[in-house]
């Protein structure tokens, strides 16, 4: 048998060849594959830190609304001068907007002694403690700047003897006067463990991925290894590298961690459950607040990142090979059967993404601190965030597939003035500024917006509810409105009451000289005389209306000293009796022995009295019967006048203590003006319940004790 040398060289060539192009192509797949892997593997940790980004925003928008509130009532003028009715009203008031948000909310007074706290069921026995050697109450002593406390023990470890301590964490505000006097602290204790529940440990970038949190010094804050809660990540790090194992990239997450304020990195470190070092893709933001700086950090494993590439590479090895063995008839199947693996490859990472996307939006659309509700064209909700639940105390699964208007109105059809059927039908965003709604029975002030979501043909698939309670707001700002209507009213009617008043003195004098010329004539004067007396009863009239300008204006400083409340009413009721006979009303006192005397200005509470009276009186001109009550509550001395007249509408029951405004012919509008100044000379206040046609109630609020600093 004899063999060819030309066959025997191209077999050799042939074998040759084949070896290069699989050695050619087996060194480009493993180029291709490392090239296209750590592409992945940065797409993947440029995605983790996003995620990173808006887990640190929803925890700073978190602790910022804690902060606004605290900020708002440290501000309220009566509570930073350290007055403690207002301030433990203020604190109650404090805690009702942020119970689901803080554990406690306390108030220390300027020596450091924890004065008061809510709610009361939470670390009973903590009022009286002193607190003067924390942090962050020399801080705001000294500095009058807010701080944030580190981890500490709430209730503190000087006392052990307080039940249910707890660590946490203390967002304090200074009480500084407008003289930069220090009257103590406002501040809250929040619970880590609600934080890191709600923004942190939800998150899961993949299959065995997760994310904590550490502080500005490296200290963990929350981790699922609990071994690792409040160590300092160098010190793990250097635990790691004393039992030998090589944990790469660490040193400079650690630096990185405090030098920027975002980052991605890969490093070896051990992932837990397994606790093995394993190579990871580790990306982290910071969140601001205060004086703090906490990162918060998402991890993955390396591996499972990439392992659908893995799988990728083999194949490709594997089609190669083939491709060689059947050239071009195999290269044509090869290409199909890529193809199609690509498309695969690539509808099964879009529909992951996609769903990450989801969970990602829809953590953010439950951690948003305002009211979204989603609906389609049809009015039904499709989606609902925690905080529109929380706000009606039922579950998600209560709103969804139900019609909007019969779940959150109990109306059977769509509302009115509904902004979504606008939006619908515009595809604008519609909003609605300051609108007056009424859920479970309890009023709110929104700012609303309807958003438009826009489908693939260009139409409107549904809208979003976007609503803002702005009810404190708005309270704080028609407080600051009614300050300033005092103060322009009282420089108007000093102004007017001094230019009538020098005119109508000369007036009336000329009247009475004309008087004495026309009767000292001798003829009939009779009705010359009755002109006069109109002219003169007229200038009356105007006189008293100045001298009740001059009054609004005129009130001093209350000066108070003891009062029998009791007596005063009694006096006042006897004085005007005549007056309430003529006008067929019957006046009923009710009253309480035991009420003690009130610091107060005795001539001030009559004039109260007789306005309220007069008030009552006016509201009944066809007589009637009028309630006078007086009672404690509450360390509060109340003066309730009733009558049983025609009552307010409800659209000027904001407007009755204006000055000015007044719905009598002959009446000055200044009487409940005076009467309201009265009661916040006093520290007090002043309201009224009427309903239309059923009587109006005043009720006039004063406290029964202030502390000396108070009175100063």
């Amino acid at each position: 048998m004899r063999f060819n040398i030309e066959d025997i060289n191209r077999e050799v060539f042939i074998w040759i060849c084949t070896f290069i192009v699989l050695g050619f192509v087996g060194l480009f797949a493993m180029y291709s594959y490392y090239t296209v892997e750590k592409e992945m593997a940065a797409q993947f940790n440029r995605e983790q830190r996003l995620l990173a980004r808006q887990t640190a925003m929803g925890i700073e928008q978190y602790v910022d609304d804690i902060a606004n509130v605290l900020n708002l009532t440290s501000n309220i003028p009566s509570v930073a001068d350290g007055n403690p009715e207002d301030i433990k009203i203020s604190l109650k008031n404090a805690y009702d907007s942020l119970k689901t948000q803080v554990i406690i909310v306390f108030w220390e007074d300027t020596t450091g002694i924890l004065q008061d706290h809510y709610p009361k069921d939470v670390l009973p026995g903590i009022d009286g403690k002193d607190f003067s050697f924390r942090t962050y109450f020399r801080v705001c002593k000294e500095m009058k700047v807010p701080f944030v406390s580190d981890i500490i023990l709430i209730g503190g470890e000087r006392y052990r003897d307080i039940p249910g301590r707890f660590e946490s964490f203390i967002i304090a505000y200074p009480l500084v006067g407008p003289d930069g006097t220090f009257n103590g602290v406002l501040g809250c204790a929040i619970d880590l463990t609600n934080i890191t529940a709600r923004y942190v440990a939800p998150i899961q970038p993949s299959k065995t991925g997760y994310a904590w949190m550490v502080d500005e010094s490296g200290m963990v804050l929350y981790h699922p290894n609990p071994a690792w809660l409040g160590m300092n990540l160098y010190d793990i790090f250097m635990e790691i590298k004393r039992q030998g194992s090589k944990a790469i990239g660490v040193e400079e997450l650690i630096q990185g961690m405090k030098v920027k304020n975002e980052g991605t990195y890969e490093i070896s470190f051990p992932h837990y459950p397994s606790n093995i070092l394993t190579k990871t893709l580790v990306s982290f933001s910071s969140v601001h607040f205060l004086n703090r700086r906490w990162l918060t950090v998402v991890t993955s494993p390396y591996k499972e990142v990439v392992y659908l590439m893995s799988g990728t590479f083999r194949n490709t090895l594997t089609l190669g090979s083939v491709s060689i063995c059947f050239i071009f008839a195999a290269t044509f199947v090869m290409l199909r059967i890529n193809r199609a693996r690509i498309k695969a490859y690539e509808r099964n990472r879009w529909a992951n993404k996609v769903l990450l996307e989801h969970k990602r939006l829809q953590t953010i659309f439950n951690g948003v601190p305002h009211y979204l509700v989603m609906i389609n064209s049809g009015f039904i909700i499709t989606d609902i965030n925690q905080r529109y639940c929380n706000l009606y105390e039922k579950s998600a699964q209560e709103f969804i597939g139900k019609h909007c208007h019969y779940v959150l109105r109990g109306r059977r059809s769509p509302c009115d003035n509904c902004l979504a059927k606008q939006s619908f039908r515009s595809g604008d965003v519609i909003r609605d500024k300051e609108r007056h709604v009424e859920i479970e029975g309890k009023p709110y002030f929104m700012d609303i917006s309807a958003i438009p979501l826009f489908g693939s043909k260009g139409e409107v698939s549904y809208v979003v509810i976007y609503a803002v309670d702005i009810t404190e707001k708005k309270a704080l700002t028609e407080k600051l409105i009614q300050a300033e209507k005092l103060a322009v009213a009282g420089q108007m009617s000093a102004h007017i009451a001094h230019e009538i008043r020098n005119p109508l003195t000369s007036i009336l004098l000329h009247s009475e000289l004309l008087e004495d010329e026309i009767s000292s004539d001798n003829m009939d004067t009779t009705e010359s005389t009755n002109l006069i007396e109109s002219i003169k009863g007229e200038i009356g009239r105007l006189s008293q209306v100045t001298e009740e300008y001059l009054s609004y204006t005129r009130l001093p400083r209350p000066k108070k000293h003891p009062v029998n409340p009791v007596a005063e009413v009694s006096s006042v009721i006897a004085m005007m009796s005549p007056e309430l006979k003529k006008r067929d009303i019957k006046v009923a006192f009710n009253t309480d022995n035991s009420i003690p005397k009130v610091e107060l200005d005795q001539g001030q509470f009559r004039q109260v009295l007789i306005n309220l009276v007069k008030n009552a009186a006016d509201a009944m001109p066809s007589g009637g019967k009028l309630g006078i009550s007086l009672m404690e509550i509450k360390e509060n001395f109340l003066l309730l006048v009733k009558d049983t007249g025609y009552g307010i509408p409800q659209k000027l029951v904001r407007r009755i203590f204006d000055p000015y405004f007044t719905t009598k012919e002959n009446g000055t509008g200044l009487g409940l003006a005076l009467v309201q100044y009265v009661a916040n000379a006093h520290n007090g206040w002043i309201d009224v319940e009427s309903q239309e046609g059923s009587g109006s109630t005043f009720i006039f609020s004063i406290p029964l004790h202030e502390s000396n600093q108070e009175e100063e």
